[in-house]
């Protein structure tokens, strides 16, 4: 296992934001409008989440070996993945990535859940999809002196598996500094929250789309 130099970057005021329309998305309408009830429930949900975020990511530098066939090392060992070997090829190092938008989220949700449910849920939307705005941000300010990168590419996408999350959580002491937990069943709390390796080089891949690389074909976020 390489040794890490880990850095840590906090959001400025106003950096994170919600994505109203994959919020929408999340909550399942496809081509209907949600009607003016919920769209002012939306509205009233933004603000709410956004006083709530404390968003964090950290992320640490190293190089990448390709092992043999489908067999990548990229700084905690082997890695057995087909789909993440293909989404490396052309890289010589990868970035170890790790963004939450904080556990004061978490407990709004959770308030709601018990008290007004369905602004649980669409504070659960815009919560996915604040995370995933904060995770773009947070990549173009990390690569922006590479040459070039490839798409984010997450443990249990494809066949690259979930029990790496293991392997980010430790490498990137991610408890200590994003307050991020993982579960025996390795989901992560705060729940907004993502790890990914991020691949660097010259002649990285550059197109595709990640949800190409997952296997639930029926999953409503797929785009």
């Amino acid at each position: 296992m390489s040794d890490f130099t880990v850095e840590l970057k906090i959001a400025e005021k106003g950096e994170v934001k919600t994505v109203r329309d994959e919020a929408v998305r999340y909550l399942g309408y496809k081509k209907v409008t949600p009607d003016e009830n919920i769209l002012n429930l939306i509205g009233e949900c933004e603000t709410e989440l956004l006083n709530a975020v404390q968003a964090r990511v950290c992320y640490a530098r190293t190089d990448i070996k390709f092992l043999g066939e489908n067999v990548v090392d990229i700084g905690f060992g082997e890695v057995h993945s087909k789909n993440l070997y293909k989404h490396l090829q052309g890289c010589h190092g990868v970035i170890l990535f790790a963004a939450t938008i904080g556990i004061g989220v978490d407990r709004l949700i959770a308030k709601y859940n018990r008290i007004k449910p369905v602004k649980g849920v669409i504070l659960d939307a815009l919560g996915s999809s604040a995370i995933e705005y904060w995770c773009d941000v947070a990549e173009l300010k990390i690569t922006a002196d590479e040459e070039k990168h490839c798409s984010r590419f997450s443990a249990g996408y494809g066949d690259f598996s979930l029990e790496h999350q293991r392997d980010f959580v430790r490498c990137l002491d991610v408890m200590r500094k994003l307050g991020i937990t993982l579960s025996d069943s390795l989901l992560m709390t705060p729940t907004k929250s993502v790890t990914a390796v991020i691949g660097l080089g010259g002649n990285a891949r550059t197109c595709g789309n990640k949800c190409m690389s997952c296997n639930n074909r029926n999953c409503i976020y797929r785009e």
